[in-house]
């Protein structure tokens, strides 16, 4: 989950392409922008989200630094943020996190395996027409990371983990 105040200013980012790229999109809740790191498919019964906490236990990283600074168009009409240099430290997080599901009861349930990247808005129509540009780059610093339930697009957030500093994670149940 993005904190505050990045997801204002995301949000703003949103307010701004929506208008200027001439598109009539959802914009993502404040409350709900996020980096969007693998996904376990929508409305997962509550013992795949039982597994999924359990899982989340394991993962241990530090704070780290990402940078993103490409507009995209994403399959299914959403307009994402990405990042040129693939933020280092998001990716090697990514890498753990995904070694650790490997090797875990969530990995049946994996639907999807993404380039990390934050949804700002969704439009069907509009966006699939827009071209990926470099746009100004945001920062900031990631502090934790959340197991997100999306159901029929509502959501809920079952699950936060704070990096707590160690940069190593566990790779096994």
């Amino acid at each position: 989950m993005v904190e505050a105040p990045v997801n204002g200013m995301l949000r703003h980012r949103a307010e701004h392409y929506n208008q200027e790229l001439g598109l009539r999109g959802w914009l993502t809740p404040i409350d709900q922008i996020h980096i969007t790191l693998m996904g376990l498919g929508d409305g997962k019964q509550k013992r795949v989200v039982e597994i999924a906490r359990h899982v989340g236990l394991l993962i241990q990283a530090a704070p780290f630094d990402v940078c993103f600074d490409r507009l995209s168009a994403f399959g299914g009409g959403a307009l994402v943020f990405r990042s040129s240099n693939h933020s280092p430290a998001l990716q090697a997080f990514w890498r753990k996190l995904s070694a650790v599901i490997a090797d875990s009861p969530l990995q049946p349930f994996v639907t999807s395996s993404l380039e990390p990247h934050v949804t700002l808005l969704r439009d069907r129509r509009g966006v699939p027409k827009v071209r990926e540009q470099i746009v100004e780059p945001m920062s900031w610093t990631v502090r934790s990371f959340a197991l997100i339930r999306s159901y029929q697009g509502e959501y809920e957030c079952p699950a936060i983990w704070q990096l707590t500093g160690q940069d190593d994670s566990l790779a096994g149940m």
